[in-house]
C-alpha cells in the first residue's frame, strides 16, 4: 500500500503521463490533417470602368449642403454641385470627410492599374468648360451627420445612519421608529456619445456623363460610458474603423485587389512514403517540386490523391489551364464530389482571371 508520499508521486506521474498522451495525440492529429496552401490572388475590380486608365476623387459634399438628389436615367445632375468647400461643415464632420477622402486617394495613388488625377485639375476643367482630365471620377455627399451626447444619472444608496447628519449627500428621513434614521444617497453621472453618419457616392464616366455605379452607406457607433463628458472620444475616433472599411470596399470597386486564398490538398490515407514526401514539399513551400512528384506518382499509379493534389498545386502556381486539364482527367477516373468541387474552383479562378486580364489590358 502506498504511503502519502508514494501517492503524491504516483499522482504526479499519472498527471504528466496524461499530458504527454494528450500532446502526442494532438500532434498526430495535426500531422494527419490535410495540407493547406495559402497564396495571394489578384481579383478583378468589382466595377467595369470601361477600360478607364485615369481616375479622380472629388471631395465629398458636407451635410450642410444636403439637397434632394437621386440619379435619373443614369445622368448626373449638375456635376459641380458635388464639389464644395468645407467652410460650413462642423469640425468633426470635416475631419471624417477628409479622412474618408484621403483613404480612397491614397489607395489609388499607389495603384499599378489606374493613374490618379487631382481633384483640383478636374475642378479647373469644370470651371473653364474644358474636357475633364480623368476617364472616371468618384464623388458624393454626406446625407446625415449627427453627434448626440447622453447623460445618465444613477442614484445609489451609500449608508444608513442613526443621525441625520448629511454630508452633502441626498438624504431621505424615516419616522417609522423611535430612532430617526437617515438613508443617504449619492448621485453619479455617466456620459455616452452616439455618432451617426450617412452618405452616398457615385462613380461617373466623364466622357458620357453616365453614372457607372451609385451606392449609399450608413454607419452608427456608440461609445462606452465615461464619468466625465470631457473624456468622451471624438466622433472621428468612433467612426474611423468603419470609414476605413468602407473606403477599402470602394477601392475594390475601382481597381483590382489582392486577397489571400487557401487551397486544401487531399489527405493521403494510403500512407505511401512518396505521397508523404510530396506533401511535405508542398507544406514547406516547394510547390513546383511537390507538383512534379505528385504528377509522377499519378502517372505511375493513377492514384486519386496524387492527381488531385497535382492539379490543385498547379492552381496555386497560377497555371490554371493546365490545372483544369489535369483535374478533368482525374474526374473521368474518379467522378467524386470532392474532385468536382476542385474543378469548379479552378474554373472560377479562370473566369476571374479572364475578367482581370480584360480590365488591365485595355
Amino acid at each position: 500500500m502506498l504511503d502519502y508520499n508514494g501517492m503524491a508521486i504516483y499522482n504526479l506521474v499519472m498527471k504528466n503521463l496524461s499530458r504527454l498522451i494528450f500532446i502526442s495525440f494532438f500532434i498526430s492529429v495535426l500531422l494527419s490533417c490535410a495540407t493547406t496552401l495559402t497564396v495571394n490572388v489578384t481579383r478583378p475590380a468589382k466595377l467595369d470602368l470601361n477600360g478607364a486608365k485615369t481616375i479622380s476623387v472629388l471631395p465629398f459634399k458636407p451635410s450642410d449642403y444636403y439637397g434632394l438628389y437621386e440619379p435619373a436615367n443614369g445622368i448626373v445632375v449638375v456635376i459641380s454641385d458635388f464639389f464644395r468647400l468645407f467652410d460650413r461643415s462642423a469640425p468633426e464632420e470635416r475631419r471624417c470627410i477628409s479622412y474618408f477622402h484621403d483613404e480612397i486617394e491614397q489607395g489609388l495613388m499607389t495603384s499599378p492599374y489606374v493613374q490618379l488625377v487631382s481633384a483640383a485639375a478636374v475642378q479647373t476643367a469644370l470651371n473653364n468648360g474644358n474636357a475633364i482630365p480623368a476617364d472616371v471620377y468618384l464623388t458624393g455627399e454626406i446625407v446625415y451627420f449627427d453627434i448626440e451626447d447622453e447623460k445618465e444619472v444613477v442614484r445609489k444608496k451609500v449608508e444608513e445612519e442613526d443621525d441625520d447628519e448629511n454630508y452633502g449627500i441626498i438624504s431621505v428621513s424615516s419616522d417609522s421608529s423611535s430612532d430617526k434614521k437617515t438613508v443617504k444617497y449619492i448621485t453619479e453621472e455617466y456620459f455616452t456619445r452616439r455618432v451617426k453618419m450617412e452618405f452616398r457616392y457615385q462613380v461617373v464616366d466623364s466622357k458620357s456623363n453616365k453614372i457607372i455605379s451609385y451606392d449609399r452607406s450608413s454607419i452608427s457607433e456608440r461609445s462606452s460610458r465615461y464619468d466625465k463628458k470631457s473624456s468622451l472620444p471624438s466622433a472621428y475616433s468612433l467612426l474611423e474603423y468603419d470609414l476605413r472599411n468602407i473606403s477599402r470596399k470602394i477601392l475594390r470597386d475601382l481597381q483590382p485587389y489582392v486577397v489571400r486564398k487557401s487551397i486544401k490538398l487531399m489527405q493521403d490515407k494510403s500512407k505511401m512514403p512518396a505521397i508523404k514526401a510530396a506533401d511535405g514539399l508542398a507544406r514547406d513551400g516547394y510547390l513546383k517540386e511537390s507538383y512534379e512528384q505528385f504528377l509522377q506518382i499519378y502517372r505511375d499509379t493513377n492514384m486519386l490523391v496524387a492527381g488531385y493534389n497535382a492539379a490543385m498545386i498547379l492552381e496555386a502556381l497560377g497555371r490554371l489551364d493546365e490545372a483544369e486539364q489535369l483535374i478533368k482527367e482525374v474526374y473521368v477516373l474518379y467522378p467524386e464530389s470532392a474532385v468536382l468541387d476542385g474543378l469548379y474552383d479552378i474554373q472560377s479562378e479562370i473566369r476571374q482571371n479572364q475578367r482581370l486580364q480584360g480590365q488591365i489590358s485595355n
